[in-house]
This record gives structure tokens, C-alpha cells and sequence, in this order.
């Protein structure tokens, strides 16, 4: 190959390098990456991602028709004046790592991506002070699927640890029933409680 014919080659390349440059400069900008640079945020694969189409939709509900369905059977049995009754909330929002774990440690991040990823169908938190007092899990067929018992085994112990109740059956009219039942005990137990201290103040 002799030199003119390299040259010639060296040259095309740099001018398609050159156009290319220019081509990609002209292009407008997607707003979300303009955003970002604008914002001083380094623009990567998954931003870019983003920029280029559209992925997603809402949700039809938050809940299925068979939650929802009891749902609406526990706002007509416990006391909404005196409870909340907060759907589908993330395990790892009403537990923690104990402090004895080192916080962001290989083990505290394993623990806390697993519990990250599940969420309670209700958690039942008194109105006065915003205290969680039980979580509660309607279970269907889906959980005796193998991968699904792992996950209800582990909630379960995840749940015992940090002493959080956790309200379980697979038949709806007996959880509201024990749902009932546990909020009547907390409710007399915390009677008792605010009598004493009355008690005690006077």
C-alpha cells in the first residue's frame, strides 16, 4: 500500500470522526439529559436509557381486587379514628439493621436489599403517636410457590427479631377477625397503660 493511498485513508477517517462530532452536536438534546447536565448529574447508560423512549405506565391499583376487597372489610371492622390502615408498605420502612450489624457493611447491605425488596400488604399504625403496631400479610396460592415460602419463612423471622407482630392467614374473614382481636387487646392493654400513668402523675 503505498503513501498516498494511507494518507488518503488517514484522512477519511479523521474527516468522518470530524463529522461525527459535529452531527452529535447539532442533535437537540433530550430534555431529561439537559436536565441533568443542567443539574451537574453525570449522564450514564441507564439516563440515557431513559432519554431514549418511553418505559413506563401507571398502575391499574395498588392493590389486587382480592386485597383491595379486604380492605374495605377492615375499614368497616376496626376503629379508623383510632388506627391506620396503610397498604402496601416496604418491609424495610417499618424495621431496621440493628445498630450491632456495622451500618453499610457487606452484611448490612445484603440484609437490607433483601428486606428492601418485600412489602407487607397492610401495616396498622396508631393515629395518636404514628407507632407501627402490626403488619399484616393476605396470603394466596402464590405463596406456596417454592421461591414464595423462602421469602414468607424469612419475613416471618425478620419480623420475630425485631418484634413486630405479623398478622397472617390465607383466609380473609379470619384475618379481619384476628386483626379485631389484636387491636382490642392492644387498645385495653394501652387503657391500662394511660391509667397508671395518670395514676402515677396525680
Amino acid at each position: 500500500m503505498n503513501a498516498s493511498v494511507v494518507l488518503f485513508i488517514i484522512s477519511l477517517l479523521v474527516l468522518i470522526f470530524l463529522l461525527s462530532r459535529v452531527l452529535k452536536q447539532k442533535r437537540p438534546q433530550a430534555p431529561l439529559i439537559r436536565r441533568l447536565r443542567e443539574a451537574g448529574v453525570r449522564v450514564g447508560d441507564t439516563e440515557q436509557l431513559m432519554a431514549g423512549g418511553v418505559f413506563w405506565e401507571r398502575q391499574a391499583q395498588l392493590m389486587t381486587d382480592r386485597e383491595v376487597h379486604f380492605m374495605q372489610g377492615l375499614f368497616r371492622s376496626v376503629d379508623m379514628r383510632r388506627w391506620y390502615l396503610c397498604p402496601q408498605v416496604r418491609v424495610a420502612d417499618i424495621v431496621q439493621i440493628t445498630p450491632r450489624v456495622r451500618g453499610r457493611s457487606r452484611t448490612w447491605w445484603k440484609l437490607f436489599h433483601m428486606a428492601a425488596q418485600w412489602h407487607c400488604d397492610v401495616v396498622i399504625v396508631d393515629r395518636r403517636t404514628f407507632r407501627v403496631v402490626a403488619a399484616v400479610e393476605l396470603d394466596d396460592a402464590s405463596h406456596l410457590k417454592k421461591s414464595r415460602c423462602r421469602r414468607d419463612i424469612l419475613l416471618d423471622e425478620v419480623m420475630r427479631q425485631a418484634g413486630m407482630p405479623l398478622l397472617r392467614s390465607r383466609d380473609a374473614r379470619e384475618l379481619q377477625r384476628m386483626i379485631r382481636d389484636f387491636l382490642t387487646v392492644l387498645e385495653a392493654e394501652s387503657g391500662v397503660s394511660d391509667a397508671i400513668t395518670q395514676q402515677k402523675a396525680g
